[in-house]
């Protein structure tokens, strides 16, 4: 042990023999970030970790999503069972995390997974409906990339 001169505190000296310290480098030593591992596992997986409350989270299946409603700062997810989830977050955090091939943003307070699709009007009504019944408005300034989502979706 050596003592130190600034603060008479005893500390550990480490020594690292010169063949080792020479044979990595540090770019090969750094490890990437936990939550960029986790985006990608989450994307690779098809899962989505939705925060209950305190502290606690859901893993939800992005199939199991059929839309989302964005209010200020709160983003409401329906699932195919019928229910919901209100969650205290913005739909863009969210979107960046789903898979952007399968929903799509068709205004300013909804998105869309492509999957639940039954029918949709872009020329008269302006609306998407989904097999749960809902009908959803598509604003004039998403229609053009809902329009082209959907096209690259079902061609794939």
């Amino acid at each position: 042990m050596v003592t130190s001169r600034i603060s008479n505190l005893p500390s550990i000296a480490v020594s690292v023999p010169s063949t080792e310290y020479n044979a990595y480098s540090l770019e090969t030593l750094r490890l990437p970030k936990i939550s960029d591992v986790v985006k990608r596992e989450n994307i690779k997986e098809g899962f989505i970790s939705l925060p209950v409350c305190c502290k606690k989270s859901i893993s939800v299946a992005w199939k199991d999503i059929t839309h989302l409603e964005a209010t200020s700062n709160y983003t409401k997810f329906y699932f195919s069972n019928g229910k919901n989830l209100l969650v205290s977050r913005t739909m863009k955090d969210f979107l960046s995390k789903l898979d952007a091939e399968m929903f799509v943003r068709v205004h300013k307070s909804f998105a869309v997974n492509l999957n639940y699709i039954v029918q949709y009007d872009v020329k008269e009504d302006m609306y998407v409906e989904l097999k749960g019944g809902a009908k959803i408005s598509v604003s004039r300034r998403k229609k053009k990339d809902f329009l082209e989502k959907r096209r690259q979706y079902f061609e794939n």
